[in-house]
């Protein structure tokens, strides 16, 4: 009975956090800036370009490897891709996560594709978050940096060069 208490508790926790989150999100309005279409945001976050996709390092990764697949033309939804450009991004999801296994040896990972304001996307560019998973990761640890995302801070250059070189060695 008091595991049952103290998982519903938890639970409460985390949709009262994720609810206070998705309340304050102020995303951007349509037509504005788009940081995937800025050149340097490209450039400082790159680790792979082909055709059709980049693949980017997130720059305030939940855990390591977290990554971001985008398409290179500007579409904001999944349903505006053509399917060349949706072959090409799940391939580089599949590389990447290949990539990232090489080095941290994960097993598991989570793709993540949110579509409009009211699910929370932050940014109007499809794209496609890549976050690996360890056997050791717990599901607690996990909705906790989950949680605590919005409050995360930001790598440093030495950082994002690191994890780049990392994951474009291994592609």
């Amino acid at each position: 009975m008091k595991k049952k208490v103290f998982i519903g508790s938890l639970v409460l926790i985390f949709g009262v956090i994720s609810l206070i989150y998705l309340k304050s999100f102020k995303p951007k309005e349509k037509g504005s800036f788009c940081p995937f279409c800025d050149e340097k945001v490209i450039n400082y976050q790159k680790y792979f370009e082909d055709e059709f996709s980049i693949g980017l390092c997130s720059y305030k990764p939940l855990l390591k490897g977290h990554s971001l697949i985008i398409p290179k033309r500007h579409v904001e939804r999944l349903e505006d891709l053509t399917d060349r450009e949706m072959q090409n991004i799940f391939n580089l999801i599949k590389k990447t996560n290949l990539a990232v296994q090489k080095v941290l040896g994960n097993k598991s990972y989570i793709v993540i594709q949110k579509n409009g304001k009211e699910v929370g996307q932050s940014v109007f560019h499809a794209h496609f978050h890549y976050i690996p998973r360890v056997d050791n990761g717990s599901n607690f640890g996990f909705l906790t940096r989950f949680s605590a995302y919005p409050f995360k801070r930001k790598l440093n250059p030495n950082e994002m060069q690191d994890i780049k070189e990392m994951i474009s060695q291994n592609i």
